[in-house]
């Protein structure tokens, strides 16, 4: 750093002595950090630098950590402020020391180079030899090459474009530290594509194919052969023991760390007096092992950090793209998971990092890792782009999605989601994919994703909802713990009390979570029984023909329907369960044979049909599912028949529940001559989702359900619990495939007032309203303007949780439309918002009592005779909403 040299060009400036050695301290400051300022400017741009700095009023109310590597004492937005304004005139002192042209003048140089000057370049780099080429301009070494198509030869792509300058008429080469100021990295390789040349970028690449992750983990396969017996001691033996550097594998071993220098030794054929283990220099063994995307780390396999001093190490994005790829996508593929997730601490501390979080958010959110990993975009869950940010990969074949057919995902880990932001943010959308995923699949839903398939996620929503997987609430101030979970209701004894005197009594009935939470219970333990013989009801003895009702219903026999005890000739007959058709879950039929499934299991000799029929009430109104009527429209023996198949047997015919009593599941069953399949079924996924889940009184409504809705509390997970509920006395548990998703608009209450037991027990996403998802020309009408103008207002006067959703505007196709839109959605939204201030509301507009009047109008009212207008300290206005709109300020 020119230290001096900088105060006396400040002091040039106009700054005092003391501002001006006041700065430059802070300049040097910063150096201690960084290295060099001068070598800092000259390979990275300003703004790259600056942003290392960078630190927002949000951060401060939230009071994110020091992002920068630089100590500060006192306030530490004001603190790292004036450290970048340090920056910023350093950097202003350097550009007018260089003399240079400015940046458009430079892009306006590169726009003008053709192939014709590129090739020219690279034949001097040839003539002058790599070294020359380099030196001549000052360029260090590069990391970023360029090669023409069908060519092996390579050229380094920054210094080529420099020189190439140099071939234009009147033009001139330009040093590493005069182009573009020091940078130019981007514009260079931009042009050199659009050229058609190929920019490389070796030892991440197949251009370097000795550092492949295949090789890499090859070599360490047989530097452990060589630990173990000796093997390959022709090329490990001459490397003594490393000192400070080792790389860790991307696979499972018992001992992750390798020494770099043989491995790399190993790749190259090198022997070990011909290069160096660290990474000081591009060539060195660990600089090559970081640049493939491995760890490099010491002795206690800690992550070592990335020093300043070497530029050439990859850092930011492309480095945790690296590592992700190395460390999470390629293991969990090889063990055949169906996806990955990652957290951006995890990732971002394995990179060895410094506080660069929001670069490795984004790096797992652009395409670029999307194409370098064969994935599609992931799932995100967590704050927005933070330490506990988490990313899920679905892990594709050549990056395309699976067979929807074969997508019924058993899922693993329950979720508990809550959807915020504010309205209009396609909370209620999000919801219907998030709840088809966790059905489907991931595989699914992401064909399902985009809005061309919204009608098709649409009709698989409508169709998981008539199945019963999908439930659907909006909590209300009114809701209560009896309609969620349990209550009591009145129920009548007969048809007509009067004759009997009999009245009402209080009854338990299952409420809203109580129901799903069985259906899904009930379907992660179903059984199916398929007949693989056509004849097995023929071979079953005493089985009553197919067509016949197993017992002949009351109402054919002239009872009463509210007759509800079987016939006299059964009364004493015991029964079990033949051969059961197939039914969809969530329908009474469906109930009704899993409660002859759990009779059979529990009495092996047979059940008689009054068990049957109080097991079978009982369990309809624990769940909810009751026959087409009502219970009081039916009889006993019409439940217990079907219309085309009886599976109500004797108990002395040799039935397919004897023989799965007795036998191992998912194996053939022999009974009677009719060979019977029994099925052990996948968990099947269901979800109940809340809206409006902060409208409620958590507490109230949720009651025991707090503890229960932990994942590790859930039935048949480590530490289970079950409950007494307390108006049934029945034991309750939730299960580990019930999946709760909640949405919360935040404009209708604020996220801070959610309890906090439900806040620690569910995964919070934010969804925020998205501009560029609107068009930029509707009628003449650029949305993606509209909305930001707004919703920056907004946030101003206001805050960030009370902006305008895009999806007030996606349905827009004309200039009328849009107008609609805001005349009787936007405008009212607004009026609410800031509490009938429609100055405020005018401000947001772009309106004013003064300045142009594009949505709102106002006139100046006068005082009344008697009172004067000082007594009311401030003028008043009239406002109205203009008869049409003025969207001059948002053309397209």
């Amino acid at each position: 750093m020119q230290q001096d040299e900088f105060r006396k060009w400040l002091v040039a400036q106009g700054q005092t002595e003391a501002t001006a050695s006041s700065r430059a301290s802070s300049a040097r400051r910063v150096e201690q950090y960084l290295g060099d300022l001068d070598e800092l400017f000259a390979q990275e741009d300003r703004d790259s630098v600056l942003n290392r700095f960078a630190y927002t009023a949000e951060d401060e109310r939230a009071e994110r950590p020091n992002p920068s590597p630089v100590p500060i004492d006192g306030v530490l937005r004001a603190g790292l402020a004036s450290l970048q304004q340090a920056l910023k005139l350093y950097h202003s002192f350097l550009t007018e020391q260089s003399n240079v042209p400015d940046k458009a003048e430079h892009q306006a140089l590169i726009d003008r180079l053709t192939r014709k000057e590129i090739e020219a370049a690279m034949q001097e780099c040839d003539q002058l030899g790599l070294k020359a080429f380099l030196a001549r301009g000052g360029f260090a070494s590069p990391q970023v090459w360029v090669s023409d198509e069908g060519k092996d030869q390579t050229y380094p792509a920054k210094a080529s474009v420099a020189a190439a300058l140099g071939h234009l008429p009147d033009g001139r080469a330009l040093a590493a530290k005069e182009f573009f100021n020091g940078f130019g990295e981007a514009q260079s390789f931009a042009k050199l594509e659009a050229l058609g040349f190929q920019i490389i970028r070796k030892g991440t690449n197949g251009k370097d194919d000795a550092f492949t992750r295949e090789r890499i983990e090859g070599a360490m396969d047989a530097y452990e052969e060589f630990r173990r017996s000796g093997a390959h001691a022709d090329a490990f033996s001459s490397f003594g023991e490393p000192k400070d550097f080792w790389v860790r594998s991307s696979r499972p071993r018992q001992d992750k760390r390798f020494p770099t220098k043989p491995i790399v030794g190993y790749l190259l054929g090198k022997a070990s007096n011909t290069f160096n283990g660290g990474w000081s220099q591009p060539g060195d063994a660990a600089a090559r092992l970081h640049a493939a995307g491995y760890i490099i780390v010491d002795q206690h396999d800690t992550p070592l950090p990335l020093p300043e001093q070497h530029t050439h190490l990859v850092r930011g994005a492309e480095r945790a793209r690296l590592v992700a790829l190395n460390y999470f996508i390629e293991p969990a593929r090889e063990a055949g998971l169906h996806s990955v997730t990652i957290r951006a601490g995890d990732l971002h501390d394995m990179s060895g990092l410094v506080k660069n979080w929001a670069n490795v958010c984004q790096a797992l959110e652009k395409e670029a890792f999307q194409q370098l990993a064969s994935v599609p975009a992931p799932t995100r869950t967590g704050p927005e782009r933070s330490t506990t940010t988490e990313y899920t990969f679905v892990l594709t074949q050549d990056g395309k999605a699976k067979d929807p057919s074969m997508s019924q995902a058993t899922q693993i880990e329950t979720t508990n989601l809550i959807l915020y932001g504010p309205p209009g943010t396609g909370k209620t959308y999000q919801t219907a994919w998030e709840a088809v995923r966790l059905c489907l699949g991931d595989a699914a839903a992401f064909d399902l994703t985009g809005a061309k398939s919204r009608d098709r996620l649409m009709a698989e929503y409508r169709r998981l909802m008539s199945e019963g997987r999908i439930e659907f609430v909006t909590f209300h101030q009114s809701m209560s713990y009896e309609e969620f979970v349990e209550g009591l209701r009145p129920a009548v004894d007969g048809e007509d009390p009067s004759e009997n005197g009999a009245g009402f009594r209080l009854e338990p009935v299952a409420g809203i979570f109580q129901r799903v939470a069985r259906r899904a219970e009930a379907s992660a333990k179903a059984v199916t029984i398929h007949a693989q013989d056509a004849d097995a009801t023929q071979a079953m003895p005493d089985a009553p023909e197919p067509n016949a009702d197993v017992f002949p219903s009351a109402a054919a026999e002239g009872a009463d329907n509210d007759d509800l005890q079987p016939q006299p000739a059964l009364a004493e007959e015991l029964f079990t369960v033949g051969q059961l058709p197939p039914v969809r879950d969530g329908t009474f039929r469906k109930l009704a044979q899993d409660v002859a499934l759990q009779l059979a299991e529990e009495h092996p000799q047979g059940f008689s049909l009054q068990q049957y029929r109080e097991a079978l009430v009982r369990a309809g109104r624990e769940t909810g599912i009751e026959p087409t009527g009502g219970w009081e429209k039916h009889n006993m023996p019409t439940w217990a028949s079907h219309p085309d198949q009886a599976w109500l047997v004797p108990a002395d015919a040799t039935s397919a529940t004897a023989a799965v009593r007795n036998s191992s599941m998912d194996g053939d069953l022999q009974t009677s001559g009719a060979t019977v399949r029994v099925e052990q079924s996948t968990a099947s996924a269901h979800v109940l989702i809340i809206d409006e889940i902060n409208r409620a009184n958590i507490s109230k409504v949720f009651g025991e359900l707090i503890t229960l809705l932990e994942p590790d509390k859930r039935l048949g997970r480590r530490d289970e619990i079950q409950l007494t509920l307390p108006y049934s006395k029945k034991h309750f548990g939730v299960p580990p495939n019930l999946h709760i998703i909640g949405t919360m608009n935040t404009a209708d209450r604020s996220i801070a007032l959610l309890d906090t037991a439900l806040r620690r027990r569910f995964t919070f996403k934010e969804l925020m309203p998205n501009p560029s998802v609107l068009s930029p020309n509707v009628g003449g009408i650029n949305l993606q303007t509209l909305l930001t103008t707004i919703n920056d207002r907004i946030e101003y006067l206001f805050d960030r949780e009370h902006q305008i959703g895009h999806a007030y505007f996606t349905g827009c196709t004309s200039a009328e439309a849009v107008e609609d839109v805001m005349r009787h959605k936007v405008i009212p939204l607004l009026s609410e918002y800031f509490y009938e201030d429609w100055s405020k509301v005018a401000a947001v507009l772009g309106d004013g009592p003064q300045g142009p009047s594009r949505f709102l109008e106002a006139r100046r009212l006068t005082a009344p005779p008697g009172i004067a207008a000082d007594d009311f300290g401030a003028e008043r206005l009239r406002w109205r909403v203009k008869d049409q709109f003025d969207f001059s300020e948002f053309a397209a």
